[in-house]
């Protein structure tokens, strides 16, 4: 459990406090909150302090050892940012903001702070094995994606594969392949929305690749080119993952692993179609990350996965 320091002291703040306690699992040990405006006051929350001012900040994340600092800003305290980063940075504290209070900017803000966490590492054994294996299942499928090509191509008018910008590791965007299930220019007149059970904009040989995953097979080429590993958390539109950022606690956290073509959250929620199914699939991607150098977790998500495409079970 990490010794936690929550930064903001309003009604975010001790939400964000009250969902941390009641999932642990994050790893997240809350010892004081902070109250950026210098009141003079103190005093205690459910036994927690609540301490005053930012220039106490360095001396109590000394004091208590804190590990990590939650930002709960509002719009009047954002300038007190640059000033908190600097102090967690010298002392080699991890961070994370937390608040929708930024406004303009707060994307670049966030994105930074996920580079900065995420030191850039050499080619590993994990990379290796996914670039081997991606080539060899390219070679191997090669007929059955020269067959599916040839029947989305009879069966209506467009382009066989259809790409879109995702967001990937650190918050960079690349594009992610896949065989077109949808009519063409499907989103033309809606603009991005969700997917549904029974979406017409999907095609009859659409409905049975989504069942099977086959379209997701063009991702071997986002493996080859190293903008995506086997299994990690969905990449997400940027329109979508935007909002959920404003709603969800630590959804950018998603970002600090490589994004996969399957992965825990997608094989035990499945496709998103509320605001519930995002959350859990947050949950489910934060144990990933958490546990992604574990052979029995990558097993069982490879299991499940197989499952998922031998009996039909995608949406």
């Amino acid at each position: 459990m990490k010794r936690t320091l929550i930064i903001g002291w309003n009604i975010e703040a001790v939400s964000l406090y009250r969902r941390l306690l009641q999932t642990p699992a994050l790893g997240y040990n809350v010892v004081a909150f902070l109250n950026p405006m210098d009141s003079g006051e103190k005093h205690y929350y459910e036994n927690l302090p609540v301490i005053s001012g930012i220039s106490s900040l360095e001396h109590f994340a000394n004091k208590y050892s804190i590990e990590e600092v939650l930002l709960v800003l509002l719009p009047s305290e954002k300038h007190f940012l640059n000033e908190i980063l600097s102090c967690c940075k010298k002392r080699e504290i991890g961070y994370s903001i937390v608040a929708d209070a930024y406004g303009v900017g707060a994307e670049t803000a966030i994105q930074q702070i996920i580079q900065d966490a995420v030191p850039s590492k050499p080619i590993g054994l994990r990379r290796i094995l996914d670039y081997s294996l991606a080539l060899v299942l390219l070679v191997l499928l090669a007929p059955l994606l020269v067959v599916v090509a040839a029947a989305i191509k009879l069966e209506s008018n467009g382009p066989v594969f259809y790409s879109q910008k995702r967001y990937g590791l650190n918050g960079t965007t690349f594009y992610v392949h896949k065989f077109r299930s949808m009519v063409q220019d499907a989103e033309k007149k809606s603009g991005p929305v969700w997917a549904s059970k029974r979406d017409p904009r999907i095609t009859k040989l659409g409905h049975f690749m989504r069942k099977t995953r086959i379209d997701e097979l063009p991702q071997l080429i986002n493996v080859l080119s190293g903008e995506m590993s086997f299994i990690g958390p969905r990449p997400e539109r940027p329109f979508f993952a935007d909002a959920f950022r404003r709603q969800i606690p630590f959804y950018m956290n998603r970002l600090l692993a490589k994004p996969g073509i399957t992965g825990l959250a997608q094989v035990t929620v499945g496709y998103d179609e509320t605001i519930d199914d995002v959350k859990d699939k947050v949950r489910n991607d934060i144990e990933y990350i958490e546990q992604k150098s574990s052979l029995r977790m990558n097993a069982m998500v490879l299991w499940k996965t197989v499952k998922v495409v031998l009996l039909g079970q995608g949406q």
